[in-house]
């Protein structure tokens, strides 16, 4: 599969804060996300999400989240178009909110489907239109990219 070189340069600049954050981790988590462990990113954007233990950081939660839904994890992804839906540590974006809950519920998030259920009442037949085209596009690269491996 071919990926377009400005997807991977936006995400490594959308990185460069987990990797400060990293930093100050214990090196077993450093370095299981140096590892890309997507368990890892998980829990920690969990953390940052919650505030449990650390200083709530939304948006490195976001980015955290981000990480880990484009390796595939469907609850990262489920958590991710939470934020998107409540505008947390990310602009509000109902388009981002329902490709991601799509992707989810297409990894058996069942969270997934309850967003998309939502939002289709309160989208305007145009932005839906584009939800759905940007749905398939995320279930293509970060759903059924990671069942054939």
């Amino acid at each position: 599969m071919h990926i377009p070189k400005l997807l991977i340069l936006t995400g490594l600049v959308a990185l460069a804060p987990v990797v400060a954050a990293a930093a100050s981790l214990p090196p077993q988590v450093r370095q299981a996300l140096e590892r890309g462990d997507t368990r890892a990113e998980e829990r920690l954007a969990a953390l940052y999400d919650q505030g449990r233990g650390v200083a709530p950081d939304p948006a490195l939660a976001a980015l955290l989240y981000g990480k880990a839904a484009r390796q595939g994890s469907g609850a990262a992804q489920l958590n991710l178009a939470i934020l998107y839906l409540e505008g947390r540590g990310v602009q509000a974006d109902p388009v981002a909110a329902y490709a991601w809950a799509d992707a989810a519920a297409a990894n058996g998030e069942a969270g997934g489907q309850r967003i998309i259920d939502r939002l289709v009442k309160l989208m305007p037949h145009a932005q839906r239109e584009h939800a759905r085209s940007l749905a398939q596009r995320y279930v293509e690269l970060y759903v059924e990219t990671f069942r054939a491996s």
